[in-house]
């Protein structure tokens, strides 16, 4: 890296701001170099102070607080907020839908119990809701005065059990699309039963909102350049291939999105041992995910892993390399199960991939008998014609191999099969000691059997002859 960054150096000149602002956020590059490079040294990327991430973060908060009080005063709102109650039945629901930070100590502390004090708090907004759907309804609705006290009482029961961060976001945008939809009987009546029945004063409490939002998204920015070096550091630990690095690095940058999405600062971590790990899951699933030719489940993807790492334990315990047993009664699982799974852990090679043999150097010419074993001298070589036999005879071989001992043997005398010559009907007589007749007999019943007990050995045949 070193050598790279000494030939990208440049005499230093005074460029103008414009020129300044136009090479930071130039939106291709001439190489993967290129990118990185940009992303590793411009001055935008440079990591935040403890003071500067810290202010930040409250003014992140600020700005979702804002966001959350606008939104109470949407019906939709609320309702989705029973929703929300709804979904929650495990202790994991709760902190996955509620700002952790920001529950009451007592549900904190009991999150078991949890989902039934939300089931309460549910059928709380679920009245205060059919309260100020009849307000809306209610002339003291034009009362300024009127409007804001039920509004405080909105943002009071909503605020008691904050949501996450991703839901305020989600009903945001919804309300973005439902604002921008032209004017029409159906918007009038969606606006008076979702949102406010005063499409004046509903767009001014948006407008609000939206500016709120926009300060949030700078913010958001800056705490996500400050952590692209982070990114780039974590994918070139997973990544061997120099041409794929771009490509780790942007399916990083989608996990330091989800991890930035997802963190509560009140909790008191810090940010970048947060992200790192959604950073590093982002990798190992794109990785997982464009490696094969044929895409693997994430589910299965686990399982494989945890195979290999009882695989690699058995060995440094054992010094020997478990058999399928040893690994169904170590990770407790059906045998038929593992070895379904091993198949499919296996990777897929292309038709169009080289071939090399063990004895062919880099700079070696491939010649016909490397692919097929046999002479290129042969002009009439046809390499279609020689692997459909080469097939065909590992059918008949599988089939033979299943007949009893003397027909097996008759066979191969009758064919040449197996280091025999092919010989007469009247040859294999002399040497069974039988008549011609009973040899035709013999060949007869070999083929009915083979037949029977092979009945794609004929439609191979066929294949072989067109």
């Amino acid at each position: 890296m070193a050598r790279s960054i000494q030939k990208r150096t440049r005499p230093t000149k005074t460029p103008s701001p414009g020129a300044v602002k136009k090479d930071v956020h130039a939106p291709g590059f001439e190489s993967t170099e290129d990118a990185v490079f940009h992303q590793l040294y411009d001055p935008g990327c440079t990591p935040l102070t403890d003071s500067e991430a810290e202010s930040v973060w409250k003014e992140i908060d600020a700005r979702m607080q804002e966001i959350r009080s606008c939104l109470a005063q949407f019906l939709f709102v609320l309702e989705g907020h029973e929703h929300v109650a709804d979904l929650c039945k495990t202790p994991e629901d709760v902190t996955s839908f509620f700002v952790e930070s920001k529950l009451p100590d007592a549900v904190r502390g009991n999150l078991p119990a949890a989902p039934g004090v939300l089931l309460k708090w549910k059928a709380g907004i679920a009245a205060f809701r059919a309260e100020l759907a009849g307000f809306y309804e209610s002339p003291k609705f034009r009362e300024k005065a009127a409007r804001e006290t039920m509004w405080d009482r909105s943002r009071e029961l909503l605020m008691r059990y904050p949501v996450s961060s991703l839901k305020v976001m989600e009903w945001y945008h919804v309300a973005s699309s439902w604002c921008a939809t032209p004017e029409s009987p159906a918007m009038d009546e969606l606006f008076r039963t979702k949102l406010l029945p005063d499409r004046t004063l509903c767009l001014s409490v948006f407008r609000t909102m939206k500016t709120a939002f926009e300060q949030m998204e700078q913010l958001r920015q800056r705490i996500l350049y400050s952590h692209l070096r982070l990114v780039i550091s974590i994918a070139r630990q997973s990544c061997n291939q120099p041409q794929q690095l771009l490509d780790i690095v942007q399916e990083g940058n989608i996990g330091l999105v989800k991890a930035l999405d997802r963190f509560d600062s009140n909790l008191g971590h810090k940010f970048s041992t947060y992200a790192t790990w959604w950073v590093r899951h982002e990798i190992m699933r794109a990785l997982a995910r464009q490696t094969r030719v044929i895409r693997i489940p994430q589910h299965m993807l686990a399982t494989i892993s945890r195979i290999n790492r009882a695989e690699q334990n058995f060995v440094k315990r054992f010094g020997v390399e478990p058999t399928v047993e040893d690994l169904a009664t170590e990770l407790e699982m059906p045998k038929a199960r593992i070895h379904a799974i091993r198949q499919m852990a296996r990777q897929q090679i292309s038709l169009q991939a080289p071939i090399r043999s063990a004895s062919l150097s880099e700079d070696s010419e491939i010649t016909q008998e490397d692919r097929f074993g046999t002479d290129s001298d042969d002009e009439d070589f046809n390499p279609e014609q020689h692997l459909a036999f080469q097939f065909l005879r590992d059918v008949v071989h599988k089939a033979v191999n299943d007949l009893p001992e003397r027909d097996r043997k008759f066979i191969r005398m009758r064919f040449g099969l197996d280091g025999y010559e092919p010989m007469t009907i009247r040859q294999i007589a002399e040497d069974f000691h039988l008549t011609r007749e009973r040899i035709r007999q013999i060949e007869a019943s070999v083929f009915e059997k083979l037949r029977r007990s092979n009945p794609e050995l004929a439609s191979h045949w066929q294949d072989s002859l067109y």
